[in-house]
């Protein structure tokens, strides 16, 4: 099976989905449904940031922590604190978003949910945050976060103006 992201459109705008507007098209990245192959590059793309977990993992993991639980996971995604995307009937999670000593929710990563959340869905997030991206001069943003978390934000900004036409 080939994870490479090369497979992927070179355009970011091919992902984006504005939230709360179902297209009647397919997308080109995923078509009209998400494939065990697309689920499988999200997956390998996030393995060195983490990676990433279920939701009833992670609100179980959370519990045992003392630092939430299946609730408070509900109402970080809800208002935007995280994001999560569906896959069969479970939601995922990308690990880059938690301080994984502690679990607390990292700062840059919820800087930038908050520029793209109203306009993309979880699954756009997640490729946004995955694939290269054209303003950081191929750069993957998760792998930016943390050293140049100011022109993730730039990136973001645009991609959210794009993405709103």
């Amino acid at each position: 099976m080939n994870l490479s992201r090369a497979a992927w459109p070179t355009d970011p705008a091919a992902f984006f989905v504005p939230q709360g507007k179902a297209s009647a098209e397919p997308r080109p990245d995923i078509g009209p449904v998400a494939t065990e192959h697309d689920f499988s590059i999200l997956r390998h793309a996030f393995r060195p940031t983490g990676g990433i977990a279920r939701g009833d993992d992670l609100s179980r993991l959370l519990e045992d922590h003392r630092c939430g639980d299946f609730i408070s996971l509900a109402r970080f995604i809800a208002q935007h604190e995280i994001f999560a995307f569906q896959w069969r009937d479970s939601f995922w999670i990308p690990m880059f978003q938690f301080d994984l000593q502690d679990l607390s929710i990292r700062t840059g990563p919820r800087r930038v949910l908050a520029e793209l959340a109203s306009v993309f869905d979880g699954w756009a997030l997640a490729v946004w945050f995955a694939q290269s991206n054209s303003w950081l001069h191929g750069h993957r943003p998760v792998d930016l976060l943390e050293s140049d978390l100011d022109s993730v934000l730039q990136a973001a900004c645009a991609d959210r103006f794009i993405a709103n036409g």
